[in-house]
């Protein structure tokens, strides 16, 4: 029976930390993704972004996984990464510290607060406060119910002879309790069990030292597995993190001993001992491994192989479902994905358009199969969303699952446009070798490819940072792609009329690769919609023409735009 009421306040306090993670998250998921863009090449502020993240998240392993993904993407150098999590290390200390305190009698109030917010609220910032404050009260009534599970422990006879065993080993003891610690995803849930722990005087305080520092270890290492299969640049931060932690585990745990003498005489509890512990020991790892970040960044480069520039760094790769527990953290890894799908798609647009031009049927052939691998993609990140969105998510949550997968399905009618109109094309063309296109009509086509391709990069990067500016770019460049696809249209029209030889099947290839180039356009624009739509700079007019049918329009406000276009 004490066995299952630990488990069960251990199992409350994890769903505790879910729910203020899932909250803060919702509220402030945007605000917490610039904030680790925003570090750039800045090791400081990268430090402190981390720890304030870490703070709001109350989950370094959360942390970790964010940082991992915006490093896979190129948005964050491994350097300023590793900052980041340094960062992170000290910022879940800070947490515990506060949770240290004798805050039980405030848990009923913020449950109750939190469930009257959650229920009654319309939505938005509100009801995500509420969620945050009714996480936070089911953590205080956790370590209440831990509390109350441990005091018979001081009387078992076979726990203490276990705790017995473990303080004459304490590197034992480091790995039982980085096992813990790898199994909860969680440093801090295992910290505030092992001081609950200690406060009853069923652990020596010794051997809490040791626990906290095998804690320090564990929750290292679930980042690290969740970036297995990544790019070289999201694996190693989580590494390089991990070695930190090993390395200072190795030089501390030697000298836990005389620091538990030295802590002794001070008039605080053993809580307030740990607590302490916990905080100077990833306080000093920052100190000196902060210096150290270039060199680790070294390291990890010898014991990670360059990603393949084909092949296996093109394959699909399994999405973590782990990451549930933290729906910003998933989202991010489904639009890493969905990042990955659009640099195989751009790869088979111009493969297209070589084998197009050189007339190569088996270039047109490998880029057809390639689509197979787009379609691997495209299942892979709508079983991942469909499954994320059976969980508890928020509204904004909802919407950029909805809006990742948008980006997905845009993506995968790209690459069956190019396996199928382009690549057909290119075997019609065999059959009008002897027909030459026009000077003209090459340099229409190339005005078109052109704009295309710098299309797939804004798109793209409009995708992942959601910026207003570069959407309204994206936008004005569609515009001025449909004046260009009109005239290339009417200078062909033209060429038919001037020379009545024309070959009609050179000719119909032609306006079907153009065609095409302008479906892959409208694809590739339409990620900036919601984004515009969002900030106000869209909106829809009725207008009626002299017939006196509807005719809606999304005009920017800025910029006046022909019904036509």
């Amino acid at each position: 029976m004490i066995l299952i009421n630990l488990i069960g306040g251990v199992a409350l306090l994890l769903w505790g930390l879910r729910m203020v993670r899932i909250g803060i998250s919702e509220s402030w998921g945007s605000e917490i993704r610039a904030t680790l863009g925003a570090s750039l090449n800045n090791r400081f502020k990268a430090f402190l972004s981390g720890l304030g993240v870490t703070m709001l998240l109350q989950s370094s392993s959360a942390t970790a996984l964010l940082t991992a993904s915006f490093s896979g993407q190129g948005m964050l150098t491994t350097a300023t990464a590793l900052a980041i999590l340094l960062g992170a290390d000290v910022g879940t200390t800070l947490v515990a510290q506060i949770l240290t305190f004798d805050l039980s009698a405030l848990s009923p109030i913020l449950v109750a607060l939190g469930v009257a917010m959650f229920t009654y609220s319309p939505g938005g910032r509100v009801r995500d406060f509420g969620r945050t404050l009714l996480g936070l009260g089911l953590m205080l009534l956790a370590l209440k119910l831990i509390v109350a599970a441990s005091l018979p422990m001081r009387e078992s006879l076979v726990v203490q002879q276990i705790f017995v065993a473990l303080g004459q080993d304490l590197v034992l003891a480091v790995v039982f309790a980085a096992i813990i610690a790898w199994a909860s995803h969680s440093s801090l849930a295992t910290v505030l069990l092992v001081i609950t722990l200690a406060s009853t005087s069923a652990l020596d305080i010794t051997v809490a030292f040791a626990f906290v520092l095998g804690a320090n270890i564990g929750s290292a290492i679930p980042p690290m597995i969740a970036t297995l299969n990544a790019n070289r640049s999201a694996r190693q931060p989580p590494l390089g993190n991990l070695l930190f932690r090993i390395c200072g585990v190795a030089v501390a745990l030697p000298f836990i001993g005389m620091v538990a003498n030295l802590m002794s005489p001070l008039e605080i509890g053993y809580a307030r001992q740990i607590a302490t512990f916990h905080m100077l020991f990833n306080i000093a790892l920052a100190v000196v491994c902060f210096p150290l970040i270039d060199r680790m960044v070294t390291l990890t480069a010898r014991f990670i192989p360059r990603d393949s520039e084909v092949g296996d760094a093109m394959e699909p790769r399994e999405l973590d479902r782990g990451a549930f527990e933290t729906p910003l953290v998933a989202l991010v890894n489904a639009e890493r994905e969905v990042l990955r799908m659009g640099e195989v798609v751009e790869r088979m647009l111009r493969n297209a358009f070589i084998a197009l031009k050189k007339n190569d049927t088996e270039l047109a052939k490998r880029t057809r199969e390639m689509d197979l691998l787009v379609n691997e993609f495209y299942d892979g990140v709508k079983h991942y969303l469909t499954a994320l969105a059976r969980e508890t998510l928020g509204g904004k949550e909802s919407r950029r699952c909805n809006e990742i997968l948008a980006v997905a399905t845009d993506l995968e009618h790209i690459g069956d446009i190019i396996s199928g109109d382009l690549i057909r094309n290119i075997q019609q063309k065999k059959l009008v070798t002897r027909s030459k296109m026009s000077l003209q009509d090459r340099e229409d086509m190339n005005n078109l490819y052109q704009p295309v391709l710098k299309a797939f990069e804004l798109s793209l990067s409009v995708f992942t940072s959601g910026d207003v500016a570069m959407a309204r770019q994206l936008l004005a460049r569609k515009y001025k792609f449909v004046k260009r696809e009109k005239k290339a249209v009417m200078n062909h029209l033209q060429k038919i009329r001037d020379d009545s030889s024309y070959d009609s099947r050179l000719s119909a290839l032609q306006l079907d690769v153009i065609r095409d180039l302008k479906r892959i356009n409208s694809h590739l624009t339409s990620v900036a919609y919601p984004i515009l739509e969002d900030a106000g700079h869209l909106r829809n007019r009725l207008r009626r023409d002299k017939s006196g049918s509807e005719k809606v329009s999304r005009v920017p406000p800025r910029a006046k735009v022909s019904t036509s276009s």
